[in-house]
């Protein structure tokens, strides 16, 4: 099985294992408020009534913000700490001294740790501000893998350029 299978094989089982939840949840549903949407009387979110739609919109602005940040600097962020830290073919650093990665690691996995408890509470009240949240992620995910592939090269591209302008990219 080549790559591309392998991924596609993951797509098609991981989109089924979402339908077998998703029905399993209409199916059991037992009208709870979680499944309510927009502001309400009983929305509460971290001790805030979110009762009216300036606090709603002023909750999912606050949402877009964190979900933005997150995402760009994990997709970003983490993957330097992580290929510089973890990588155990990487014996020589000299993009940091330890104690700049040291500090920097600790760091963002702090910030990163104490957002996901407020995001959790976030999230677990009510279905539309989870799913928004998810949204938010995935647009955000979407623009910063692109900025991310736009730094490569596939397959023949480089083939197609002359070698002065190659040359200059590098």
């Amino acid at each position: 099985m080549n790559l591309k299978q392998k991924l596609q094989l993951c797509v098609v089982g991981n989109l089924l294992t979402l339908t077998i939840v998703v029905v399993s949840v209409i199916i059991f549903n037992s009208h709870s408020q979680y499944f309510s949407w927009g502001p309400n009387e009983n929305l509460v979110v971290i001790s805030v009534k979110i009762d009216d739609w300036t606090k709603y919109g002023f909750l999912l602005g606050l949402i877009t913000i964190v979900n933005a940040v997150q995402v760009m600097s994990e997709e970003m962020g983490m993957p330097v700490l992580g290929f510089s830290i973890y990588n155990p073919d990487k014996k020589h650093i000299t993009d940091f001294t330890k104690c700049e990665l040291q500090a920097y690691a600790n760091i963002m996995f702090l910030i990163g740790a104490i957002r996901k408890v407020f995001m959790v509470i976030v999230s677990i009240t009510q279905i539309d501000i989870a799913l928004y949240s998810i949204v938010i992620k995935e647009l955000t995910s979407i623009i910063t893998i692109r900025f991310l592939l736009n730094e490569k090269t596939f397959g023949d591209e480089i083939l197609e350029k002359p070698l002065i302008e190659i040359a200059i990219q590098r």
